[in-house]
């Protein structure tokens, strides 16, 4: 049967075709990383981990902060390899959101019974660009600011950027993966020490 009114039926037809569609799962990096032999759903852990809390935020020695090891020990993705995250091609958006999304990654806020301010980030311990995975034992709400006024996620960022360097340059990256998770404050001077004087933009050192 013919429409009985075809300009308006053409009309919403174009006009549906001009909405953006969901993206397919050809489009996910979770299902189609760049780099061959990513899973991106991929995890382990590096203690044991519960789950809800009640977790409660450490102090390093230089009072900076730690996750607590009980809910938040980290863990990486043991199909994220030095080669694979120093390939030009790789990017963290094939880890990013593949195991948790969003709402679950802020449960962690309660967990902690911590408030969210503009301080704070959902911290990856082991990051994302060292194969750190997207799963809850590896995340915590890093909040607050360290007595030269920088927040403490901006400061770990620098000890991030550093330390992936150094493995591309050939520094273990389970030893790496397992430094950052027990005490990621350990690495705030040398990492300051080398971001002064050379480049930390980890794309300058990938092949």
């Amino acid at each position: 049967m013919k429409p009985k009114y075809p300009l308006i039926c053409a009309v919403l037809r174009a006009a549906a075709a001009m909405i953006p569609q969901p993206a397919t799962s050809a489009g996910n990096l979770c299902n189609s990383c760049p780099v061959p032999g990513v899973n991106s759903h991929a995890t382990t852990s590096l203690g044991d981990s519960k789950s809800g809390g009640p977790c409660a935020t450490g102090k390093a020695a230089n009072r900076y902060p730690l996750p607590d090891p009980s809910c938040t020990p980290g863990a990486f993705n043991p199909t994220v390899s030095a080669k694979v995250f120093g390939a030009q091609k790789f990017t963290t958006k094939c880890i990013r959101d593949c195991i948790t999304d969003s709402a679950q990654k802020h449960t962690m806020y309660a967990a902690y019974h911590v408030n969210q301010n503009s301080s704070c980030e959902l911290d990856h311990l082991v990051p994302l660009e060292m194969g750190g995975a997207d799963s809850l034992d590896n995340i915590w709400p890093q909040c607050g600011k360290a007595p030269n006024g920088k927040n403490y996620k901006d400061i770990k960022d620098v000890v991030e950027n550093y330390l992936s360097i150094e493995i591309l340059m050939g520094l273990d990256i389970d030893a790496a993966r397992k430094g950052i998770a027990s005490d990621w404050t350990q690495y705030i001077a040398d990492s300051q020490k080398f971001c002064a004087s050379n480049s930390c933009d980890i794309s300058h050192y990938r092949k």
